[in-house]
């Protein structure tokens, strides 16, 4: 099992107690400094299309542009969009209260809901004035150097303003800003197709009167203030959507599915029965139900509650976690599930599980994964530890496993081979072993071939150096019976005097 999800092991309540503490305490300080850049954003954006709004106005009506007019309306709901998002910015900091227990973040779907509303009001006022110019009143368009100015400055402000909007949405998961974000974005579109249309104006005052060229290009003011209107009522559909999913506790499939693999994996002796996953802000909320063994005390059930929870954190850091257990059914209980979960929760990768039915009861050999540079002392009573609760769990009469540094696997198989035989190859190899005393050997021969197990003693020091002694020994008697299949070596340290 990955580090990262082993924090719930059997250490004792209070470990898990204060890594969870410790958890809150850091993810609170990461949310206050979220909180302060947020709201430095938003009263950023809000200064500037204060200004953007003012110089646009004023340029438009000088010149008479529809194109800048519709700018100018356009960066007046900028404004009030902007003041709406900082507004929603600050709601949605507040913390948890009786009334709102799930925290205040959906004020910022809120408001970029009532953005998408304002965008498209303007874009009707847009559209109707445009239509009007073209076929009905075309108005008198008369540009100057300085609302060409007006242009480029407004696309100046708004690159870094976008910039500077969608750096800190992604890194701090807000949807407000996020809309802001995008709506600065289209202002960079509509700004260029304006400055377009501000030309092709300019070219029709050196055309000949009542010309074609003269006419389409005195038409491109018109044009170009369509082309802003199309840009905004796009981008404002996908605002909507996604704020409305939002608030409709909808569109999280993608990340259910990643919690749902994460737990497969880091998890798989607790199956998830149902993955509920709500946003709210820059934080998500998870339900998980999930099988666990009808038997399992309070505080273990504790544990293996925190380890799921850390499983989820893993995908998503801000997440919310409430874990139900549900009891598997007894009467198909699957013994290699409960095997792994054991494992999982005494911070073991294991593989190589093998369940055999024998006269005397239930015998189990599995191979385990440990750190190579972890003292074998140590490494044997966590193994130990293991061993002892598999066989109250599954009712094994008999467990052996095999010590090895992560990462190794062995999957042979043979004919069978007979217990004298196996019994005469290991006291010959030991003859030249570092290891000595071999002890509770057992055959086992089943449809995959013979599987030898045994334990003996070693001076080793580690895992590492344990496990070189039995991979040679291992050598020694597969040199001696070639037709063996797995060989299972348990290394145990001498006896402290």
């Amino acid at each position: 099992m990955d580090a990262k999800y082993s924090d719930a092991t059997p250490s004792g309540l209070e470990d898990v107690e204060r890594e969870k503490e410790r958890q809150e305490r850091v993810a609170a300080e990461e949310a206050a400094l979220a909180d302060a850049a947020k709201k430095k954003a938003a009263v950023s954006s809000v200064l500037w299309s204060a200004l953007l709004t003012v110089i646009k106005l004023i340029a438009g009506i000088s010149t008479n542009s529809l194109g800048l007019l519709s700018e100018a309306l356009h960066s007046t709901l900028d404004f009030v969009a902007a003041g709406i998002t900082c507004l929603a910015v600050r709601i949605s900091s507040q913390p948890a209260d009786e009334r709102h227990p799930y925290g205040h973040g959906k004020a910022e779907s809120l408001a970029a809901l009532a953005e998408t509303v304002l965008l498209v009001i303007t874009c009707a006022w847009i559209v109707i004035e445009a239509v009007d110019r073209l076929f009905f009143s075309a108005g008198s368009v008369e540009p100057s150097w300085w609302a060409f100015g007006v242009v480029i400055i407004s696309l100046a402000v708004d690159i870094s303003r976008s910039a500077m909007l969608r750096r800190v949405a992604r890194e701090h998961k807000s949807q407000a800003l996020e809309a802001d974000a995008m709506h600065f974005t289209t202002d960079i579109w509509s700004s260029a197709v304006v400055l377009a249309g501000l030309t092709c104006v300019l070219l029709a005052s050196r055309t000949e009167p009542g010309s074609l060229p003269h006419l389409i290009l005195t038409r491109a003011d018109a044009v170009a203030a369509l082309g802003v209107a199309g840009i905004v009522l796009m981008v404002s559909w996908n605002m909507a959507r996604n704020a409305v999913l939002t608030l409709m506790d909808g569109g999280m499939s993608e990340e259910t599915r990643k919690v749902r693999a994460a737990l497969a994996s880091n998890a798989p002796a607790y199956p998830a029965r149902s993955v509920r996953i709500r946003e709210s802000g820059a934080r998500h909320f998870v339900d998980l139900v999930v099988s666990a063994p009808s038997d399992l005390r309070v505080d273990m059930a504790h544990e293996i509650a925190t380890m799921l929870e850390n499983v989820v954190r893993g995908v998503l850091p801000d997440a919310d976690t409430t874990v139900h257990m549900e009891p598997e059914d007894e009467n198909h209980r699957d013994l290699y599930a409960t095997s792994y979960r054991l494992a999982s929760l005494h911070g073991l990768m294991i593989h190589n599980l093998r369940l055999v039915m024998q006269d005397d009861g239930m015998h189990v050999e599995v191979h385990i994964e440990l750190p190579d540079d972890m003292p074998l002392v140590e490494a044997h009573e966590k193994v130990t530890a293991y061993e002892t609760d598999l066989r109250r769990r599954v009712g094994a009469v008999y467990v052996v496993s095999h010590m090895e540094p992560q990462g190794c696997r062995s999957h042979d198989t043979a004919p069978a081979v007979s217990l004298d035989d196996v019994t005469r190859s290991i006291k010959k190899a030991m003859q030249s072993s570092p290891l000595c005393e071999p002890h509770h050997i057992h055959v086992h021969t089943g449809d995959d071939g013979t599987t030898v197990t045994f334990h003996c003693r070693s001076d080793a020091t580690t895992v590492r150096e344990g496990h070189a002694f039995a991979t040679r020994l291992e050598r020694s008697i597969r040199a001696d019976l070639p037709d063996i299949g797995q060989i299972v070596i348990h290394v145990e340290p001498q006896p402290r005097s």
